[in-house]
């Protein structure tokens, strides 16, 4: 498929030039009809419960050749902070305890982690280097009694991709668990769970994956889901979920024990526009990042600059913008809006998302 004819999927391209992916992606006309397909089914087919499974598995199966994992090792969810908080709440954490983690994260990867304050865990936060968070300023706060390092794998604040190969190698040497939020890359930049050196990544559906907001996923390695409770159960969470008259008690022995109300079917239709878009595309951010360092340059923007990234990749320009907080017509179907709380001071996000 060329750019334009992927461009023709997103209806919002006919009237719009969308720049928000790196805050929520517009929907496709594949999932749309996805999830009009699940309204249909549930609305209007008598015996539905069959292929609905099918399709979950279908997902499952999607989800787990997106990071390199086998299909029994894939939770769904309800997004990113729903996978990170089954993995912060469900260790057996003893006080004394800590938590390696940077600062500036986006706060679905703090604010879980913070919670285990109340257990008597610490949460120490690397300070960027530069907009780096580099393997030696993180592993400088890993001591024998760090249990989780987290971290993202593309920095949401200004798209560095984080070292995580490195990271997790010395964290496997010391027995220390290697979490990652996978939002801001999954979909675009290749992932293997393995590889990374990584024992678990969560992510929302939203961004990269181009699919609908409220749905994710998490990935566990085998070890760590044999360590993790389900901190919510039902009957989605058991071996035996089908012995309704007489319960066994006892977990599914697959990361499918986090899923306590089984899969909603909307969520499973996406599997359909996953199981086609599962290849991640690396998209050529550092010409993109190029032409807007030229449109910037010489519009009353003074001191733009580019920030590198793991190979090479630029990630952010830096502009000094005299219009900063007014909401100013660029055109008629392009707008600037005060919506910038989530950029770092002085600094605009661009995304070369579809």
């Amino acid at each position: 498929m060329d750019p334009l004819e992927a461009r023709a999927l997103f209806p919002i391209t006919a009237g719009h030039i969308h720049l928000n992916h790196a805050g929520v992606s517009p929907m496709s006309s594949r999932v749309r009809a996805a999830v009009e397909e699940a309204t249909h089914m549930l609305s209007e087919e008598a015996q539905f419960f069959e292929r609905y499974q099918q399709i979950v598995d279908e997902l499952r199966s999607s989800l787990a050749t997106l990071v390199s994992v086998s299909p029994d090792q894939v939770s769904i969810t309800r997004g990113t902070a729903h996978g990170i908080s089954l993995l912060a709440r469900g260790l057996d954490w003893k006080e004394g305890d800590n938590i390696v983690g940077a600062r500036l994260e986006y706060p679905a990867n703090l604010f879980a982690w913070m919670a285990c304050r109340e257990r008597g865990v610490e949460l120490r936060l690397v300070e960027p280097e530069d907009g780096r968070v580099t393997p030696e300023a993180v592993l400088s706060l890993v001591d024998g009694h760090t249990r989780v390092v987290a971290l993202s794998f593309v920095e949401f604040w200004n798209g560095y991709r984080v070292d995580l190969a490195e990271i997790g190698a010395e964290c496997r040497k010391r027995g220390v668990i290697l979490a990652v939020d996978g939002i801001q890359g999954l979909g675009v930049l290749p992932f293997d769970l393995e590889a990374m050196n990584a024992d678990f990544v969560a992510a929302g559906a939203g961004k990269w994956l181009l699919g609908v907001p409220g749905t994710g996923f998490t990935a566990w390695r085998p070890e760590l889901l044999e360590r993790v409770d389900p901190i919510l159960v039902g009957t989605g969470s058991m071996e035996e979920r089908m012995a309704y008259f007489e319960p066994k008690f006892g977990y599914a022995k697959t990361a499918r024990k986090f899923e306590e109300l089984g899969v909603s079917a909307p969520t499973a239709e996406i599997g359909q526009v996953l199981r086609i878009d599962t290849t991640p595309r690396p998209l050529q951010a550092p010409e993109f990042v190029a032409r807007t360092e030229e449109g910037v340059a010489g519009r009353r923007c003074p001191g733009a600059d580019r920030r590198s990234v793991a190979d090479g990749q630029p990630a952010a320009v830096r502009v000094v913008d005299p219009r900063r907080g007014r909401r100013r017509p660029l055109g008629r179907h392009v707008g600037a809006t005060r919506r910038h709380a989530h950029a770092a001071p002085g600094r605009r996000r661009r995304r070369p998302h579809a």
